[in-house]
């Protein structure tokens, strides 16, 4: 179904499971929709959390969308969210995976949640190439990239061809101001924090994780490297147990 330049895609849909009376909120990150966080959604969901993944707005639609949208936008989306499982829960955790887990820090520094997950979190990235998108948004709204990848999903094709096949300076610009802005939130998280990170990530390095792991003033906290995952931890080879090791976070169980 298209309404002019918006397309409704299945998979970006914000998910909302109600379980028992503690929620989880999961973040997903910059170009991702809820899909990315769909098998752990369900997973937290049959340990009986009440579980929300919003979708960020301008993600999963169309670009046109994603390049009207901003920071304060993506902000205020994943706190409203949070107040809204805090409505209807007595307590809430989060978790976030790359912008969703630079995020996820943000909030846990002014909400003081008990528990957080940060998955991948991009407090730094491989790509230098970010401190000059302030200076490239003046001149560039979307510049083409290669990508080769093909999928037999429809949706995923969709937005392969929408987001995935494009830089973005503009957005990325948002998305510098947030890594900033995480870097100084980390020494004000106190909650009990597990740090997750990608042996095989190309997009942020593990001196990420063992920066918030270092920096964090939680008394309770763990880091956690996959060896054979890439960056989306969530939905990639290892996503069962990485799932795993999140609920079990959640639950209180040590591994």
């Amino acid at each position: 179904m298209d309404f002019g330049n918006y397309k409704t895609v299945k998979i970006s849909e914000p998910i909302f499971l109600k379980g028992g009376d503690i929620g989880v909120l999961l973040v997903h990150g910059y170009t991702g929709s809820p899909h990315d966080f769909s098998y752990m959604a369900n997973e937290l969901n049959k340990a009986g959390f009440t579980v929300s993944v919003p979708r960020l707005p301008g993600h999963g639609t169309c670009g046109e969308d994603f390049l009207k949208t901003d920071a304060d936008d993506w902000l205020r989306r994943a706190f409203d969210a949070y107040y809204d499982l805090q409505g209807m829960c007595k307590e809430v955790y989060i978790c976030g995976l790359s912008m969703g887990g630079v995020i996820s820090l943000i909030m846990a520094a002014q909400l003081k949640p008990k528990k957080l997950v940060t998955l991948a979190a991009a407090t730094h990235v491989f790509d230098n190439r970010i401190k000059l998108t302030p200076l490239l948004a003046l001149f560039k709204e979307k510049m083409p990239r290669e990508n080769n990848e093909k999928y037999e999903d429809p949706d995923l094709e969709y937005l392969r061809k929408e987001y995935w096949s494009y830089n973005w300076p503009k957005q990325a610009a948002e998305l510098y101001k947030l890594m900033k802005i995480s870097r100084k939130s980390v020494t004000q998280i106190i909650s009990d924090t597990l740090v997750v990170a990608a042996r095989n990530d190309n997009t942020v390095p593990l001196s990420a994780a063992e920066f918030i792991y270092n920096n964090i003033r939680s008394e309770r906290r763990k880091l956690l490297v996959f060896e054979r995952s890439g960056h989306v931890l969530s939905n990639d080879i290892e996503k069962e147990a990485v799932t795993e090791a999140v609920k079990n976070w959640f639950l209180g169980i040590e591994a």
